[in-house]
């Protein structure tokens, strides 16, 4: 029976009627934040990830997802609309006149959860709670102002001008959120995961439910338990040791301080890999499984000096704008019925497409509005090709267009950078040499078909116009 009641919709005014699930069925989504796609065991091997990769061999495993809108909120914003964000706005809240994944899943009477870390979607009214019947915010994450305790000491571990916005104020805000910690349940993921569990122990008897899990681990500062750093680098004695590097080339950092920041990333994976093993125990121990899709995913990546990183460390956006390294990303996705366990599928995916995956999966009809598409048809092998180019880029920077074969890209008008660039990715995945000039013809049918696509998509043309070819 339908319970008749008055919702608020923003997406389209009063609702007179809330719907009951179409299906009894849940999704449980985990974003990792910051996370190197070749830091999953599938996908490489720089981090030891078990549990991701015991998860890969139940799951349908992604070889080309890539990002849409860089970076962190432009990104959530793809996610909980099924838009691509950064062609109209960038770093911004989450805009009170569009259709969202919460608000539209519980309007059919779905439970939603919010459970995270990553405290830009929390803070100064960015509105990412929205339409979420629940949330919990673990507070304390990078810059996050939490703590004024004047007693806490105040010592950088290394000079101030290897610190990324040190004169800010955010790294002394970092040391003193992290001074009460103790116990691993006190570090963020950990923490977080431990109140999803928690939610699930008490609400998995819902009928349906949606239970969106974002973890701001691996991002900096890189400061797991001690233990997981040792796993990569036990005999580090040096006395600079920087955990949220400054932006940029690696020349301020020695060899051996690279070194060491990248055993704390690496450090930083495991940890979320092994939080992560246990939420998919804790699944199983519910008897959730068999009618619960997961999906595991990341935001972008990081540069963190590997051949392909250009002799940078961070995710600055340079004279080749966004590199593969930034917006190739891991996507482990496991059907209740074990569908596509293990297969590697081919289709481009990208983070617009999560909303009209998760309403396709609880049976409830996509909004016209949304760019993306369900992507439960490659899983099925249904289909094999989704699109044949990625979108991607970052709000009047850099606007990018990519597959496995070619990455192009060209910029707004008026940065630094103009000229476009091309790569060709088979011959040259490092992107070492930009071609455009030897390949023109093919930098322009492929910029055709870009500007073609951002006039689908409803684009305005004096932002098209900016682009510079």
């Amino acid at each position: 029976m339908i319970e008749r009641k008055q919702y608020f919709f923003s997406g389209g005014g009063f609702i007179l009627e809330k719907l009951n699930p179409p299906r009894n069925v849940n999704v449980v989504v985990v974003m990792s934040d910051t996370l190197r796609r070749d830091h999953v065991g599938c996908y490489g091997n720089r981090a030891k990830t078990p549990n991701l990769d015991k998860f890969a061999r139940e799951a349908a495993i992604f070889e080309n997802a890539y990002i849409a809108s860089f970076p962190t909120l432009p990104n959530r914003s793809d996610h909980f609309t099924g838009r691509y964000t950064f062609p109209w706005r960038g770093w911004a809240p989450l805009p009170m006149d569009e259709l969202i994944l919460a608000e539209t899943v519980g309007y059919y009477g779905v439970v939603s959860m919010l459970i995270g870390d990553t405290y830009h979607m929390f803070k100064d009214n960015y509105f990412y709670t929205r339409g979420f019947a629940g949330w919990y915010w673990n507070r304390g994450q990078e810059g996050d102002r939490l703590t004024t305790d004047a007693d806490i000491p105040i010592v950088y571990p290394c000079a101030k001008e290897k610190i990324r916005w040190w004169e800010r104020g955010r790294y002394e805000n970092i040391i003193r959120n992290r001074y009460y910690r103790h116990v691993e349940t006190d570090w963020f993921a950990p923490g977080t995961i431990t109140k999803a569990m928690e939610w699930l122990e008490h609400n998995y008897k819902h009928k349906s439910f949606l239970l969106w899990i974002d973890l701001f681990d691996p991002h900096e500062p890189w400061d797991p338990p001690q233990y997981y750093i040792d796993m990569y680098d036990p005999d580090y004695d040096l006395e600079e040791d920087c955990d949220y590097p400054v932006y940029g080339p690696l020349d301020r950092f020695s060899e051996r301080e690279l070194k060491h920041m990248q055993a704390r990333y690496a450090g930083e994976v495991t940890m979320v890999d092994k939080w992560f093993g246990r939420l998919m125990e804790k699944i199983d121990d519910l008897k959730l499984r068999e009618k619960t899709l997961v999906i595991f995913t990341s935001d972008h990546g990081h540069f963190l000096g590997y051949p392909g990183d250009d002799g940078l460390i961070g995710k600055p956006i340079g004279p080749k704008g966004l590199m593969k390294p930034i917006i190739h990303i891991p996507l482990l996705v496991r059907m209740p019925d074990g569908t596509g366990a293990g297969e590697r599928i081919k289709g481009i995916v990208q983070p617009v497409d999560t909303m009209p995956t998760i309403l396709d999966f609880l049976g409830i009809p996509i909004p016209k509005e949304c760019h993306g598409r369900s992507f439960l048809p490659l899983i099925k092998g249904e289909e094999q090709k989704f699109r044949e180019y990625a979108l991607s880029g970052s709000y009047n920077r850099v606007v990018h267009f990519s597959n496995s074969k070619w990455l192009y890209g060209c910029f707004y008008k008026g940065p630094v950078w103009s000229k476009a660039v091309l790569f060709d990715l088979e011959k040259d995945p490092y992107q070492e040499n930009n071609i455009i000039d030897e390949e023109n013809e093919v930098a322009r049918e492929i910029h055709e078909k870009m500007i073609q696509f951002l006039k689908s998509i409803g684009v305005p043309q004096t932002q098209i116009k900016k682009l510079a070819p």
